[in-house]
């Protein structure tokens, strides 16, 4: 979790691993977080690009919908 505070005019980024329990100025912390932050959306960009590869386009030239049960919906 990720904040901002100014004081005195100086604006600060504050980090916490806890849920605001406690909060950390420290560089190595907010590099740490930035990074898994990154990996994760790095990660699920893949996830996404895997699911999409997967699901085949709709044919354009299909002339018929498919019926579901309305318990399937």
């Amino acid at each position: 979790m990720l904040k901002q505070v100014e004081i005195h005019g100086q604006a600060f980024e504050l980090y916490s691993p806890d849920g605001g329990r406690t909060w950390s100025s420290s560089p190595q912390a907010l590099v740490a977080f930035r990074r898994r932050q990154e990996k994760a959306r790095a990660t699920l960009r893949k996830r996404i690009a895997m699911i999409e590869e997967e699901i085949p386009d709709p044919d354009p030239d299909c002339l018929f919908e498919i019926d579901l049960p309305r318990s399937a919906i």
